[in-house]
């Protein structure tokens, strides 16, 4: 029998079965429907579509977290352990017996999901629901459950997008402040420019006459640059829908010039715990194999990324992210796609995982890190072998 949209099943930790060491402690299905009216993808079967809420307790004081930047300052429930939620979707078998029992999670980039598209032919939605957004019904007719879960603080909240709620990290209670950077690279002149990178969530800026507060424009990448006169440019705090934003723009007197690039470095408070991401899409994917209260049972684990995910997922493997808190191994196999050698900024303070590096945007950002190979290597520079 189909269930109706909205409806809501929770399982909690004081009453579902989940252990206590579990990191997943509660799942709050919104919604769980038919794919199209029931349709049969080959001998799959019918396929159903799960959205909701995962909410994670992380323990800080687990080895498989310990590279989670600032974890140790974030504030903890009543067992000691750090809470996040991110929204998520599932589409599996409807009937079990007909599942393969592989689960292949795309971990999403910038909100979105691209698994449908690069594998059925489909259309790009993050809602997929209609014939096209399933082209040719390929994953579908193998069994396989497809997967997607929030990772990424800095997503636009716009609709269907997949976000991570984090915390904030603090000092004994006290706001930490730093530096941020944003660059642009301009194609034509503009009045005011965006601290966020592609729309996402800035770090506002906060002591607006702090000396560290500094813009340079240059003509190109290597150029030197040039510091703009602090009287010449100015944080804007903008309104949107009615709604005071805060200081998430800047302009400059006289306009920005087409062909320059510009860069600011600011104050800001209030760094998220970014480093989430990888313990969220970690732990998912641990609950969907290994937890029998899980609504999403699979017994191996395919991780999915393209491009900035596809640097995630590197980034994954470099720290050790493929082991959950019990010493599990998570997922059986990768697919990392359009990465390169490349990492992120995923996990360190005042981290933007938006934020990429190439040759004629977004420059300087931790996306081409040593070491660049699997295998070890030589850094001539610091002397370090690593891979």
């Amino acid at each position: 029998m189909s269930v109706p949209r909205g409806f809501v099943f929770a399982l909690v930790c004081l009453i579902s079965p989940l252990p206590s060491y579990a990191a997943v402690v509660a799942v709050k299905i919104e919604s769980r429907v038919d794919v199209l009216q029931g349709k049969a993808f080959g001998t799959a079967g019918a396929y159903e579509k799960i959205e909701g809420l995962v909410t994670f307790a992380f323990d800080p004081e687990s080895i498989a977290n310990e590279k989670i930047v600032d974890l140790n300052l974030t504030p903890r429930n009543m067992d000691g352990h750090v809470k996040a939620t991110a929204n998520f979707m599932v589409l599996q078998p409807k009937d079990p017996a007909k599942a393969r029992g592989l689960g292949i999670l795309e971990v999403s980039n910038r909100g979105g999901k691209a698994l449908l598209p690069y594998f059925n032919a489909g259309v790009y939605t993050n809602n997929p629901e209609q014939e096209q957004d399933f082209g040719d019904g390929l994953l579908l007719r193998q069994g396989y459950t497809l997967m997607w879960v929030g990772w990424q603080w800095d997503v636009p909240l716009a609709a269907k997008a997949l976000h991570l709620a984090v915390p904030i990290a603090k000092q004994g209670g006290v706001p930490i402040s730093g530096l941020v950077r944003a660059d642009w690279v301009l194609n034509q002149d503009e009045t005011t420019l965006p601290l966020a990178h592609r729309n996402h969530q800035p770090y506002l800026a906060t002591d607006l006459d702090h000396a560290d507060n500094v813009m340079t424009e240059r003509d190109e990448r290597d150029a030197p640059r040039n510091v703009v006169p602090r009287e010449q440019w100015h944080f804007v705090n903008k309104v949107e829908d009615g709604k005071t934003v805060g200081w998430s723009h800047v302009s400059k007197d006289g306009g920005f010039s087409a062909s320059k690039i510009y860069e600011v470095v600011y104050r800001s408070l209030n760094p998220r715990v970014a480093g989430l991401g990888f313990a969220a899409v970690r732990d998912f994917m641990s609950f969907a194999k290994f937890d029998s209260g899980s609504p999403f049972r699979v017994r191996h684990g395919i991780a999915f990324g393209v491009s900035q995910t596809g640097r995630f997922l590197r980034h994954f493997l470099f720290q050790g992210f493929n082991r959950d808190e019990l010493g599990r191994q998570v997922f059986d196999g990768m697919f990392i796609h359009a990465a390169g050698a490349g990492r992120g900024s995923f996990n360190h303070r005042f981290a933007q995982p938006s934020r990429d590096g190439h040759r004629y945007s977004a420059f300087d950002y931790p996306t081409d890190l040593f070491p660049f190979t699997s295998a070890p290597q030589l850094d001539a520079e610091t002397g370090i072998t690593a891979g």
